[in-house]
């Protein structure tokens, strides 16, 4: 099968190589992944105190899980993480207030989130992930990565409530953080790819799921005078997750009214008592259907 090139960096090759090729590279991911916690060791992160709720009517709720884009790096500040800028364009789109929750880690894996003991997920209309980046670097196959996705959507939901919504964010472009070699870009790039593949297949799949991508032009966008910027990162990455988050919201009002509309249809139908009637009153039209008057 011919190779298809997306750009300059990224080759996408035959599904049955691609497996091949991540398992004999499982050394070269794990010093990447090393890099990685280097640069988190002397990374910048928000240093301000953490505000999660907006004032407003009606107010609702979300559950935030995931690493860089939650935990805000390369930002002073958490009103500037993806997160919190997903939430304050949630609550202006939908003029309601909005409390939100963050479980992160830069490091956390999809298999961590699954299992911790609380997601803090209680009473969320939706929870929106933004996992993968320590799931591409710790070679993650994707089998595992369904597995812990679908634990997660469930947990989720036994927290929340079963009409909870799950949007997943894309994994995205890693190789695009930090200059790397190009045979190593090209595996980290279609590692990413075998991983957001299984997202949007479960998305696909599982009612109130949604997969939101990383749009290729978004990319270029990313470097600022030829450096990159986290701050772009974040904004961008909440600008693209945003409007599927209120939709998503959307979607679970419009499922709450379905069900309440529903068991309103089930319900048996009581006949309304007949009306006292008072003495000296002429009812005229008897239950069977006589035109003689009833006189009380």
């Amino acid at each position: 099968m011919p190779q298809t090139r997306r750009d300059d960096t990224t080759v996408v090759r035959p599904s049955g190589v691609v497996p091949l090729l991540v398992a004999l590279a499982r050394p070269l991911f794990a010093f990447h992944m090393e890099m990685y916690r280097r640069d988190l060791a002397s990374a910048v992160f928000p240093r301000d105190e953490r505000s999660s709720a907006i004032g407003g009517p009606d107010p609702e709720r979300i559950a935030f899980i995931g690493s860089i884009a939650v935990a805000g790096m390369g930002v002073l500040s958490h009103g500037m993480t993806t997160s919190s800028q997903v939430a304050t364009r949630v609550a202006r789109a939908r003029g309601r207030g909005l409390s939100w929750s963050e479980l992160s880690s830069p490091v956390l894996t999809a298999r961590t989130a699954a299992t911790v003991p609380t997601l803090s997920a209680a009473g969320a209309g939706a929870a929106v992930i933004f996992l993968g980046i320590a799931d591409v670097l710790s070679a993650t196959s994707p089998r595992a990565w369904e597995r812990d996705l679908r634990i997660l959507v469930e947990r989720v939901r036994e927290e929340a409530g079963p009409d909870c919504a799950v949007v997943f964010a894309a994994i995205p472009p890693l190789a695009r953080f930090r200059p790397i070699p190009p045979t190593a870009c090209r595996l980290i790039a279609a590692q990413v790819d075998r991983l957001n593949t299984v997202t949007e297949r479960l998305a696909r799949e599982l009612v109130g799921v949604d997969h939101v991508g990383f749009p290729a032009e978004a990319i270029d966008s990313l470097t600022v005078h030829g450096l990159f910027s986290w701050s772009t990162l974040h904004r961008t990455w909440a600008e693209i997750v945003a409007p599927r988050v209120h939709a998503a919201l959307d979607g679970v009002d419009a499922r709450r009214v379905g069900v309440e509309l529903d068991e309103r249809a089930d319900a048996p139908v009581v006949a309304p008592p007949s009306p006292a009637i008072a003495p000296g009153i002429v009812v005229s039209g008897s239950p069977e259907g006589s035109s003689s008057p009833v006189v009380a």
